[in-house]
């Protein structure tokens, strides 16, 4: 397992005090996106929670992160093997709208291109595994209209439409799933490959449209199935899609706590093999159990930002932070608006 530290655009000791003696003056430096969080999937199992202050992605924690844009997960917890997914979809979309949407942090304006001129945190709305809606075409179009933007076929495991993360041996998509990837792409739907082996990750990205990895490191610092290999780190670049670089330590380093070195090695590895346009943040708040030390949650973004900006060019961690998220979904916007408001409830 390769394990290489690949500095770019260190800064001089002069530009490091310079950053420094900038911090905590409250002027927003950057615009900050997060392309994966569960915090739907905490709010719907726990209804005492109210998005207030609960569950790590809360109002107040975007607010003191200055979060721009935050993707939140449906998420139908398979591993339960429950017999009412489609209905847990449901309510967790339900949520979303009664308790995250109606808050004074949030804007939501699915298939509108992001703006850097809000203070506010754009919603956007993700489907995670698709196993509860397989290629029932009722559902999908149901799904669409309350604000599904971007979709992951599966979770670790697999399903009745392609493979996941934990079958690497396994087939890649089905004909139902290949039919569900053709769909998703007439629609001007994002598809997301983070939880998919590698042959359905493979088949999916040369059949979809806009195709993006939400929350994922690289397998080339640390050997997980969940991490990208140098192949499809090369293929994400060729679709011209993202990264969500996650925050999960067991992704990382392999150990129970991690810390932002550890994390930059993982950026670091992306950057020398795809170039530095390609990452983004995927914190999957709110689904891990152990995130990088002193990243605890959204409100510890700037730490993070701080942290990268004493060892990196600012036009690279401004990328990382949000920019190259924004680019992302607003040139998607831009090639898929007339298929994206097809069917969309206004």
């Amino acid at each position: 397992m390769k394990n290489k530290r690949k500095m770019f655009g260190r800064l001089s000791r002069s530009a490091e005090e310079k950053i420094k003696c900038n911090l905590g003056k409250g002027e927003k430096r950057m615009y900050i996106a997060d392309a994966h969080c569960d915090a739907l999937l905490q709010l719907w199992s726990d209804d005492t929670k109210d998005f207030e202050t609960d569950p790590v992605v809360n109002g107040d924690a975007l607010k003191k992160g200055d979060v721009n844009a935050q993707v939140f997960a449906v998420f139908d917890p398979v591993y339960e093997r429950r017999d009412d997914g489609f209905s847990i979809i449901l309510r967790q979309l339900d949520v979303f709208h009664e308790k995250v949407r109606t808050h004074s942090r949030i804007t939501y304006a699915p298939g509108e291109p992001l703006r850097t001129e809000s203070r506010k945190t754009r919603a956007i709305l993700a489907l995670e595994g698709a196993d509860a809606v397989s290629d029932d075409w009722m559902r999908w179009r149901l799904l669409k209209r309350l604000g599904i933007e971007s979709v992951g076929l599966t979770w670790n495991e697999g399903n009745s439409l392609a493979a996941g993360c934990f079958e690497q041996k396994a087939n890649g998509l089905s004909n139902k799933g290949e039919a569900v990837v053709d769909w998703l792409k007439a629609e001007g739907m994002i598809l997301d490959g983070a939880h998919l082996n590698e042959q359905s990750f493979y088949e999916a990205l040369e059949r979809c449209g806009t195709f993006f990895v939400s929350h994922a490191n690289a397998r080339g610092v640390h050997d997980h199935v969940r991490n990208l290999t140098d192949e499809q780190l090369r293929m994400v670049k060729e679709k011209n899609g993202l990264i969500g670089m996650t925050f999960f330590s067991s992704f990382i380093n392999g150990e129970k706590e991690a810390g932002f070195a550890d994390l930059a090695r993982h950026i670091d590895e992306v950057s020398s093999r795809i170039g530095p346009e390609y990452i983004g943040f995927g914190s999957d708040f709110d689904g891990i159990a152990f995130p990088v030390k002193r990243l605890e949650g959204p409100h510890r973004l700037p730490a993070l930002l701080d942290w990268l900006l004493t060892r990196y060019k600012e036009e690279d961690v401004k990328r990382w932070a949000g920019e190259n998220f924004r680019t992302f979904y607003n040139r998607h916007i831009e090639k898929n608006k007339t298929a994206i408001q097809r069917g969309r409830l206004q």
